[in-house]
C-alpha cells in the first residue's frame, strides 16, 4: 500500500521539476549540423524561461541511439593507464583492443571510449543571457570518487606556470625538450609528459578541447567515460547558479564538432533544475504507484480466495 502514496509523492515531485530540450542537430537544416567530424561550425541555442525557477540550473547534453552498453564499447580502456601508470604498447593492448594505437603512436589513453569523445564545445553566452553577469561553472561535475581515485595524469608529467616561455626548461625543474602552452586566461605553462616522441596524450587527440595541464583529469572527459547502460542518455555539462524569472533567457554558443548523423544518433542540449528525487523522471512515480495498485489487487484476489476457502470448508455437510 505504501507503493501508491510513494508513486503519489514522486509525480507530484516530478512535475515541480523545471526542464527544457532542444535538439540542435535534427535535420540538415539546422545550424548545428554537421555531416563530418571536427567541422567546427559555429552555432547558437536559446532558451526561453516560461516560469519562475529556482536554481541552480543544470546543463546537460543529451544522445539519442548511442549505444555506450555495447560489451566492446564499454570494456575498451585500461583502468591502469587512466590511473596514470606508464604502460606499453603490450601492457594495454588486451584492454583497449581494437584501439590502442595511431600509426606508430601508443594512445594514452587507448580504448574505445577515450577515443570517440564527445567533441562539441557549449559555452554560455552570458552578454546575450538574461540576467546579466551569469557563469556556468564546469567543475564538480564528475563523481568525487573518480576524481580522486581513477583519472590521473601519467607518472612523469609535470608543469610550471611562468611568466616567460622562452626560459628553459631546466631552469624551471622541468626535464628537457619540456613544451610551452598558453591556456584562455592568458596563463604560460611549461610542462613535460614522459615518452612524448611515442605516445600521443589526451591533449594531442583532442587539442581543441582538452589542455595539457588537465589532461585525463578534464571533468568533461571524466563524464563521457562513465558509460551509459541505455541508448538513451545525457551528461551534466555545467552548472548556472542563480534563481531565475519568466521572461529570462539562456543563451548558449556551440562549436559542433562531433559527428552523429552517419549512425542516425541525435543530439540535444536539455537545462533543468533539480527537484527532491534529482532531475524529471516520470517513470519513477508511475513505476511505484503501478506496483502498489498491482499488489493491492492481487491481494484483495488472495483474500478473497482465502475467505472463499474459509466459507467453503465451515459450510461442507460432510463436515
Amino acid at each position: 500500500i505504501l507503493f501508491i502514496p510513494s508513486g503519489t509523492k514522486l509525480s507530484a515531485s516530478e512535475k515541480k521539476v523545471f526542464e527544457k530540450k532542444f535538439t540542435y542537430d535534427e535535420s540538415v537544416d539546422t545550424s548545428c549540423s554537421i555531416s563530418s567530424s571536427n567541422e567546427g561550425r559555429l552555432c547558437q541555442v536559446s532558451f526561453d524561461i516560461d516560469e519562475s525557477v529556482e536554481g541552480p540550473i543544470y546543463l546537460y547534453y543529451e544522445m539519442k541511439n548511442y549505444f555506450q552498453n555495447h560489451r566492446r564499447y564499454y570494456q575498451s580502456r585500461s583502468i591502469l593507464q587512466l590511473q596514470g601508470e606508464n604502460l606499453g604498447s603490450s601492457d594495454v593492448e588486451l584492454d583497449c583492443n581494437p584501439l590502442y594505437k595511431n600509426g606508430s603512436m601508443l594512445l594514452n589513453p587507448c580504448g574505445l571510449i577515450a577515443n570517440s569523445f564527445f567533441t562539441d564545445i557549449i559555452a554560455l553566452d552570458s552578454a546575450s543571457s538574461t540576467p546579466g553577469g551569469l557563469n556556468m561553472s564546469e567543475t564538480s561535475i564528475s563523481l568525487k570518487s573518480d576524481r580522486d581515485d581513477i583519472f590521473k595524469q601519467v607518472d612523469g608529467f609535470a608543469y610550471v606556470a611562468v611568466s616567460d616561455t622562452s626560459v628553459s626548461c631546466v631552469s624551471v625543474g622541468l626535464k628537457a625538450g619540456c613544451k610551452a602552452y598558453t591556456d584562455l586566461n592568458g596563463q604560460d605553462y611549461l610542462f613535460y609528459y614522459p615518452n612524448d616522441d611515442t605516445v600521443q596524450y589526451l591533449y594531442e587527440t583532442y587539442p581543441d578541447q582538452i589542455s595539457p595541464i588537465v589532461g585525463v583529469t578534464d571533468e568533461h572527459f571524466i563524464v563521457w567515460m562513465k558509460t551509459s547502460s541505455l541508448p538513451t542518455f545525457r551528461k551534466l555539462y555545467g552548472r548556472i547558479e542563480g534563481n531565475f524569472n519568466k521572461g529570462d533567457r539562456l543563451v548558449f554558443d556551440i562549436i559542433a564538432n562531433f559527428e552523429v548523423d552517419s549512425f542516425d544518433a541525435t543530439k540535444t542540449l536539455v537545462i533543468s533544475n533539480l527537484g527532491g528525487m534529482g532531475g524529471r523522471n516520470t517513470f519513477l512515480g508511475m513505476a511505484f504507484t503501478t506496483i502498489g495498485s498491482l499488489c493491492m489487487v492481487f491481494g484483495f484476489v488472495l483474500l478473497g480466495k482465502a475467505y472463499q476457502a474459509e466459507l467453503t470448508e465451515y459450510f461442507n455437510p460432510t463436515n
